[in-house]
């Protein structure tokens, strides 16, 4: 088999990459000019996922595809996240079936799903999100992205379409919560402590897209992949054993968080102004649900190989390797 990862130089594609090539599998990284290729033994094919002709030429002689390429900073202009996440997916899905490629593996987010409550059960037939302009022009993308997908495997393309937790693994730091910030040995943390994080180390989704491209039956489909639903408190006992960090964690009042992001919202847009946070966003960070993967244990035989606390293990060791850079920042954010 010969497979195309698009996004090959990026935390997850480089990941990808080296399971597809231990699996015996040639792989071609599409990646651009200006970026490197951690991945010996992989073709390395320079290109842009925007570029009609590039994305046509790498495909050509490709039995499968997957594709990792997406935007994920948490600002700019939302033409660059169309451009990048709902455009050049709808390429790759007019350009794979046209060259003969039997099977496409695209990289979604939990981000799609709508949360109508805390506790609620997440499977692949929930509700798609409905206030997705309200989270930003990441999540937003990532949605029509997804229904570009689903739409496609209706019509009859071999695509999977994977939807992953928060990624974490070596080379990225972990986040303590989705919303937390550092102030004098302390971590506040937005979040309630039964909040469930819905984790996922990098190379359990590497598995679960070797599967996805391997598995007859999964062509059409859509599967959550979450390692773990880690109630919040549970969670930071994990981190700081495995970081051996020894900040204090404050859970935040979330009811007067979401209160004042509301407040602050609409203040704004009466002076035409982006709210830094929306009621939405806290909303979403403070507001648990737990997803259940057994559809893809059922159909793909997928089960997370590496624990939460071995992931964790691996991760703070690759961070202490690396240098200064492994210092938390003063504030992190998680967004799916």
């Amino acid at each position: 088999m010969r497979a195309l990862v698009t996004g090959a130089g990026g935390f997850l594609g480089s990941s990808v990459c080296r399971r597809l090539l231990r699996a015996g599998i040639e792989v071609r990284a599409l990646v651009r000019p200006d970026r490197p290729l951690p991945v010996p033994g992989a073709e390395r094919f320079e290109g842009d996922i925007g570029d009609d002709v590039a994305v046509a030429a790498a495909v050509n002689g490709m039995d499968c595809v997957v594709h990792t390429a997406a935007r994920v900073q948490t600002s700019g202009r939302w033409e660059d996240f169309a451009e990048a996440n709902v455009r050049g997916t709808r390429r790759l899905l007019r350009a794979a079936p046209a060259a003969g490629v039997g099977r496409i593996v695209h990289i979604s987010s939990l981000s799609v799903y709508a949360v109508p409550h805390d506790g609620v059960r997440i499977t692949e037939d929930s509700c798609y999100e409905s206030e997705g302009e309200s989270r930003g022009h990441y999540s937003r993308s990532k949605l029509a992205a997804d229904r570009v997908v689903m739409d496609a495997a209706r019509r009859g393309v071999a695509v999977v379409n994977l939807r992953p937790g928060l990624l974490y693994g070596p080379g990225k730091r972990p986040p303590v919560a989705r919303q937390s910030f550092s102030v004098a040995g302390l971590k506040l943390l937005l979040a309630s402590p039964s909040y469930r994080l819905p984790l996922t180390y990098v190379d359990n989704v590497a598995d679960a897209v070797l599967l996805a491209a391997t598995t007859d039956a999964a062509a059409g489909q859509a599967f959550t992949i979450v390692d773990a639903n880690t109630p919040q408190d549970e969670y930071v006992g994990l981190y700081r054993a495995a970081s051996g960090e020894h900040w204090r964690p404050v859970f935040l009042p979330v009811g007067a968080v979401a209160a004042g992001a509301w407040v602050m919202e609409r203040a704004l847009r009466l002076a035409r102004r982006r709210s830094p946070v929306t009621y939405h966003q806290v909303r979403r960070a403070t507001v648990g649900a737990v997803y259940d993967c057994s559809k893809a244990e059922r159909i793909l035989g997928w089960r997370p190989a590496i624990t939460i606390e071995e992931g964790l293990r691996r991760t703070f060791e690759s961070l202490r390797d690396e240098s200064p850079r492994a210092g938390a920042p003063a504030m992190a954010s998680a967004a799916s």
